[in-house]
């Protein structure tokens, strides 16, 4: 069994790897199945084992580029001083724009790609999710964390959009700054008038 998890990792490793590359060299309305599967040298009948269409395999690409943000950003573990995240949230967002720069190609491709605005509606809706969990742990606050939630995603994918457009003209350290000061600190204080 292990060893068919890791034939099946490593496929759609394989697939999301295709088709990042090809999308980078012919964008992604130019595509097709038979492309990514030619470029993976995997079967073109083994792809649908995997994914029902290229759009699939898109949003299974930015599922894992979301997750390796929440882990490099360790967001699903406690507020350790839920009293005053503020002071350690530049740091956050200093990690999170390294993060970026580091995997800006595909990070221009899933934001910026107009062809790709698809995936980020369901990886939205899952970044609101794990926010709300992590603002839930706020005893009462001020307002419904769902609201709370929605706006964070909503302003950091906006700022990260924003700073990928205007090819990155801040470093990560001044980015990281302006996500604690515009973002984080008044939410938080909308929160918990803190």
């Amino acid at each position: 069994m292990m060893c068919q998890d890791r034939r099946v990792r490593r496929t759609q490793k394989l697939l999301g790897e295709a088709l990042i590359a090809l999308v980078l060299e012919k964008g992604f309305k130019n595509i097709t199945i038979q492309d990514v599967t030619d470029r993976a040298d995997i079967g073109y009948r083994t792809y649908f084992r995997h994914y029902s269409g290229l759009e699939e395999l898109a949003i299974s690409v930015a599922q894992t580029k979301l997750d390796e943000i929440y882990e490099v950003l360790e967001l699903s573990q406690p507020l350790e001083d839920a009293s005053a995240p503020v002071a350690a949230t530049s740091q956050s967002g200093e990690i999170l724009f390294q993060y970026i720069q580091e995997n800006q190609k595909i990070l221009r491709i899933l934001l910026l790609d107009n062809n790709l605005r698809f995936v980020l509606d369901p990886i939205m809706k899952m970044a609101r999710e794990k926010s709300e969990e992590v603002l839930n742990r706020v005893l009462e606050p001020n307002i419904a964390t769902s609201i709370a939630a929605n706006h964070l995603i909503t302003a950091v994918f906006a700022l990260m959009r924003w700073w990928l457009e205007n090819d990155m003209s801040h470093s990560p350290a001044q980015m990281g700054e302006i996500y604690a000061n515009l973002i984080i600190q008044p939410t938080w204080f909308a929160l918990t008038n803190e």
